[in-house]
């Protein structure tokens, strides 16, 4: 499914090998002293083959060599990168920490000093990592940031075996935290857990009571009765448990707790945590496309006759990174069925909303620029839409930002939006399933709220009825409110995915992460909400819902872009072909590069050579054979496509219906 699941430290991706390409020089001349210029380009080969210690030591020489280089902040970046990769994590700390003091304002040092206190984890060195965390977090607004050093924090204090400070770090880390952070705070918090001793178990349930982490402070204290073999104190709180959380996911742990206290399945998180964070091992796969100081530069030269795509993406800049470099293999792909007609010109925004502006403006003022490919980020999206449509050039934009192209004619959006999934599954239920009384459980914040209202007029469209809507506060993950208000909370409890307890609703709509819906599962089926046309996102297409939820979900609808197991001869077509190109398996962001290339090989084989002329057949030309399924764009240039839906059999995703065009 999607890899998506494993944090790699790939915010440089795309600075790696040959990235100051300067000019060669001949083996058969003799070289006396090996010139800087020199230094880098061997510094990047050596990168590029993955002999990370030589790109290190090359690097190096090139900063002692020209301390005041115009070229030192990118060199820095690169010779933390290869240090790290190599590790040697000491000297990646001092370079990233030379980068941040030389050059606060960096588009670099902001990456790379979440990444200092890790690597002095990695390092050996947890005293350090805490004071680097807790020193940095003081001066941190943004709260993802401020969340990435918590979690250090807390995984420096478990290191040094203070548990009770560690938990609390954890829990901070979960404000304003990314998925992947989150998932890790999580891990760290119930390991600390795992640690504590009876008072402070107590101490944490007082202060949490029913919210997280009370509960599992809860059983932790059934656990240490179990151990020290305090039968009354084990029963007396087993029965609290079963009476107060009588949903919780660790129940069944419980059982096994009260036999065997010390088997595997009495062990529910915490005894094998490893508080290190990941290391960077991962190679490069694909040459990067940067020049001297980061500016891009073409695949090649531009032939008379030859119109030029901008693949304008943040190319080097925190994880969207290696979604940008996933997209324009992709693009390069599809345009390669135009051999020595197109040259792809990479353009890299680096995630900065003003050099998006001074990219399409520069681009839009070059004849043989016809359309630009790109952004991805939002702010960076919104402002190259907004230029594009001022400049005159036509942008197909791969971002989910709303409002991108309504009423800018240059502008094409391709992608799958949270709307197109909220009406996509709303529509599949009514029109295929034959559904007229749908319901919806959403989490109380922006997302949720605007999932509601897609779904919401979507349903209302179709002639059906939301007939039941719940929301839950997402940071408390207390679903029993909104739980209760769809099933009456009066339910015969057969704990039975056979039966289903009559409701208002016949399909019901949970637009959430997999860590919520495997909570929110098991309590509906305490109602016997359980034989439930579940509706879904992409968010739920990942393996370890299918295996420990998927019992629930086996009447399921997930609508998703691109998937490894549709059998189209498109996706199959671009599954070869991208994997033969780049010796991995293509993911969706690939995916939406070729078809946005597929859009313009169309255009171009149909006679379009001028911008009006590709705003045109982009308008006018579809349905277009893509990989994510045949597409169009709309009067407003949307994305308009009824995407494929899968469910969950034995535990497995697999297609319920494959793409098809919405024309």
């Amino acid at each position: 499914m999607k890899a998506l699941q494993i944090f790699v430290w790939l915010t440089f991706l795309v600075l790696a090998a040959g990235c100051i390409q300067l000019g060669d020089q001949s083996p058969s001349q003799p070289r006396p002293q090996t010139r800087s210029t020199d230094l880098t380009v061997q510094a990047g080969q050596a990168f590029d083959r993955g002999d990370f210690a030589a790109a290190a030591a090359l690097y190096r020489r090139y900063l002692e060599q020209n301390p005041q280089s115009p070229r030192r902040e990118t060199v820095l970046a690169l010779a933390g990168l290869s240090s790290e990769h190599s590790g040697q994590f000491l000297s990646s700390v001092n370079y990233y920490q030379a980068l941040i003091d030389q050059y606060p304002q960096s588009a670099y040092a902001g990456k790379v000093l979440t990444r200092i206190p890790e690597l002095l984890l990695l390092a050996g060195r947890p005293d350090e990592a805490l004071a680097k965390s807790e020193a940095l977090s003081r001066t941190q607004t943004d709260s993802t940031t401020r969340a990435a050093l918590k979690l250090s924090s807390g995984r420096a204090l478990y290191t040094l075996g203070r548990f009770q400070p560690a938990l609390v770090s954890f829990i901070e880390a979960m404000t304003g935290a990314t998925a992947a952070t989150r998932n890790e705070a999580q891990r760290g918090l119930e390991a600390s857990l795992y640690n504590l001793n009876a008072d402070e178990l107590n101490n944490v349930f007082r202060q949490y009571g029913q919210n997280y982490p009370g509960p599992e402070a809860f059983w932790h204290l059934i656990r240490l009765a179990a151990v020290s073999g305090d039968s009354v104190a084990l029963a007396e709180r087993a029965a609290y448990f079963r009476s107060y959380f009588p949903t919780h996911p660790w129940l069944g742990a419980l059982t096994a707790l009260e036999t065997e206290p010390s088997s595997q399945s009495a062990q529910v998180s915490g005894a094998q945590y490893d508080p290190k964070p990941a290391a960077s091992t991962v190679a490069l796969t694909q040459k990067p496309f940067l020049a001297g100081d980061g500016v891009p530069q073409s695949f090649g030269p531009i032939q008379e006759g030859m119109v030029k795509v901008g693949a304008i993406l943040p190319l080097t800049v925190d994880q969207s990174s290696r979604f940008a470099v996933d997209i324009l293999a992709g693009l390069k792909l599809a345009l390669s069925l135009l051999p020595n007609k197109v040259t792809v010109i990479p353009l890299d925004t680096a995630g900065d909303p003003a050099q998006a502006i001074r990219l399409v403006n520069e681009s839009a003022s070059d004849p043989t620029m016809v359309v630009l490919v790109g952004p991805l980020t939002s702010r960076e999206s919104l402002a190259a839409a907004q230029t594009a449509q001022l400049a005159g050039i036509p942008l197909i934009a791969i971002s989910q930002r709303l409002g991108l192209n309504s009423g800018r004619p240059m502008v094409f959006r391709l992608f799958l939006t949270p709307k197109h999934q909220a009406e996509a599954v709303a529509r599949y239920a009514v029109k295929v399933n034959g559904i007229s009384r749908l319901g919806i459980m959403y989490p109380d914040d922006s997302y949720g709220q605007a999932m509601l209202g897609f779904y919401r007029s979507e349903i209302e469209r179709l002639g059906a009825s939301l007939s039941a809507a719940a929301s839950y506060d997402p940071v408390s993950n207390d679903f029993s409110a909104a739980i209760t208000s769809l099933t009456g909370g009066e339910f015969i409890r057969r704990a039975d995915i056979t039966y289903q307890a009559p409701v208002k609703f016949e399909a019901l709509f949970i637009p959430d992460s997999p860590a919520s819906i495997s909570q929110i599962l098991p309590r509906l089926a305490f109602y016997d909400v359980t034989k439930m046309l579940f509706l879904g996102t992409p968010l739920w297409l990942t393996d370890d819902l299918a295996t420990n939820t998927g019992h629930y979900l086996t009447d399921s609808l997930i609508p998703d872009s691109y998937n490894s197991l549709s059998q189209r001869n498109e996706a199959v077509e671009f599954r070869t072909l991208y994997e033969r190109a780049n010796g991995r398996p293509p993911n969706q962001f690939a995916a939406y590069g070729y078809d946005a290339g597929i859009a313009i090989v169309t255009a171009l084989n149909r006679g379009a050579s001028s911008r009006a002329q590709i705003i045109q057949a982009l308008s006018t030309f579809g349905p277009f054979p893509g990989a994510t399924g045949p597409f169009s764009f709309d009067q407003d240039g949307e994305y308009t496509i009824e995407p494929m839906m899968l469910t969950i059999k034995n535990k497995k995703f697999v297609i319920v219906a494959e793409p098809a065009s919405s024309r």
